[in-house]
């Protein structure tokens, strides 16, 4: 299994004077999902259990299952706009929805530290990266929003205007956000590479190296196009060397 440290990160907790005093672990939404997967993740559903109104504080909240080789696990989460960071508050629902997947795949890869995503304040953190040496850590510092896993620049990508006729092409600086044209041939990869309805959104984030669709870039896409492409060419080419070795053993 992944090292679960490798996903970990260390915020600092001040005191009314800005002293820190302590600190507190996390684990991100994006080692969740890694070690999930090594725990043979089948299914993610989700419920929208409150829709956010005037009446509820603006409360969503969402409960969610996963399905894994080793049964069926549960969360719930809730989100509005006093509990999440000022940039994901017109998306309450989303955050309510991701903090609802992270608790039930806590309880399925058996994580005891909470996930960064049920955090509702700007932080700084260290976050640890796994080296190449086991033992060793790199420690970087980072601006925490709930949701990691935004581009490098803490900036959201600029907005792709038009269609994309070229959604297998980008330059590698491209910082406009991925396209619905690219998200869409991602996914019907994705689905071609066995996944469901269910498990298709996790295969596509897993590829684009992002927590969140919306911090996806166009470089992002169509790295993780190609890289969707190559396992498929593999998956297609492992089924015909097992079709030939069969029909040669008959």
């Amino acid at each position: 299994m992944l090292r679960k440290e490798g996903f970990i990160v260390h915020i600092p907790i001040k005191d009314e004077h800005g002293r820190v005093v302590g600190e507190v672990e996390a684990i991100t939404y994006k080692g969740l999902l890694a070690l999930a997967h090594e725990e043979g993740l089948k299914a993610v559903r989700t419920k929208l259990v409150q829709v956010p109104d005037e009446s509820n504080g603006r409360t969503a909240i969402v409960a969610a299952s996963v399905r894994t080789r080793k049964g069926v696990f549960g969360g719930v989460g809730d989100a509005n706009p006093s509990n999440v960071n000022r940039r994901i508050a017109p998306h309450i629902i989303r955050m309510a929805e991701t903090r609802a997947i992270a608790r039930a795949l806590r309880i399925a890869v058996n994580v005891g530290e909470v996930s960064l995503e049920e955090l509702g304040e700007d932080l700084t953190v260290q976050v640890e990266q796994e080296t190449t040496a086991p033992a060793a850590a790199e420690r970087t510092q980072v601006q925490s929003a709930p949701s990691p896993g935004r581009p490098t620049s803490n900036a959201a990508p600029e907005r792709f205007r038009g269609r994309d006729d070229h959604p297998t092409e980008a330059a590698p600086a491209d910082r406009r956000a991925m396209t619905d044209e690219q998200k869409k041939l991602a996914f019907r990869l994705a689905y071609d590479l066995g996944e469901s309805r269910e498990t298709a959104a996790a295969r596509v984030l897993d590829a684009l190296k992002v927590e969140r669709f919306e911090y996806a870039t166009r470089a992002d896409a169509s790295r993780a196009i190609d890289a969707l492409k190559r396992a498929l060419a593999q998956k297609k080419g492992n089924g015909k060397s097992n079709h030939g070795d069969e029909s040669h053993a008959a």
